[in-house]
């Protein structure tokens, strides 16, 4: 059995673990990735067409403020259907998603080995505190990738822009763009600082340990001295 210090600290970093794991599925579950106001003008109007941004559902809005007055709703679509592979950008949007499923597997693999050693102590070594450090580098390295690559493909490539410009049925030309980036974006950063926080925690256990076990050897190397010198 785990002393009550191991148990402790390795149910600390169980409930880290497990909160990256449920922020990832948030993240891929949530529309809210960017939110894009794009610029357009016809032939005698000017206008801004709202892209709301998910990894799966994107929605698009057009407002007219200049000529006519004219509002058309919001419609959804399905992101991978309307992306094409002008500059990558298809094949970059579905790496980010692959990216983050490993991330996702990783943190639910790392929460099982951090549960499995705060209530045992396993005799293989990839169970223990080493398979912890494994699968939390395998879920912060994919994540923070994701994080670059959809950055990368938002202000470099113009998704937001790709989209209403396929989704556009005129001959409107568009412009200049201001990108908002939402919650979904931003919660892979609190699950990057979980991932550290998993990290220190199995760490100082581990140093605790080390020094508990300096302090029980020291008494056996004094005690060996002084047989030698009696």
């Amino acid at each position: 059995m785990p002393s009550k210090q191991k148990t402790l600290l390795f149910s600390a970093g169980f409930v880290s673990s497990i909160g990256s794991f449920v922020i990832i599925c948030t993240c891929l579950g949530t529309p809210e990735w960017v939110s894009s106001k794009i610029q357009f003008t016809g032939t005698n109007y000017s206008g801004i067409a709202d892209v709301n941004l998910g990894l799966f559902q994107t929605s698009r809005a057009k407002t007219i403020t200049g000529g006519v007055g004219l509002h058309t709703p919001k419609t959804q679509h399905e992101v991978l259907q309307i992306l094409t592979d002008t500059n990558g950008i298809k094949i970059i949007h579905i790496l980010v998603i692959i990216l983050l499923v490993i991330g996702l597997v990783s943190s639910f693999l790392g929460s099982l080995t951090t549960c499995l050693n705060s209530v045992s102590n396993p005799y293989l070594t990839f169970l223990g505190p080493l398979g912890v450090y494994v699968w939390t580098g395998i879920n912060g390295i994919p994540i923070l990738l994701a994080m670059i690559l959809f950055a990368i493909n938002v202000e470099v490539n113009k998704l937001p822009k790709e989209i209403a410009i396929v989704l556009d049925g005129t001959n409107d030309v568009f412009g200049s763009t201001q990108n908002t980036y939402g919650y979904s974006f931003w919660l892979l950063l609190l699950s990057l600082f979980l991932n550290i926080g998993t990290i220190l925690i199995i760490n100082y256990y581990q140093h605790m340990r080390n020094s508990q076990q300096v302090e029980k050897e020291r008494p056996m190397e004094t005690a060996s001295r002084d047989v030698i010198l009696f």
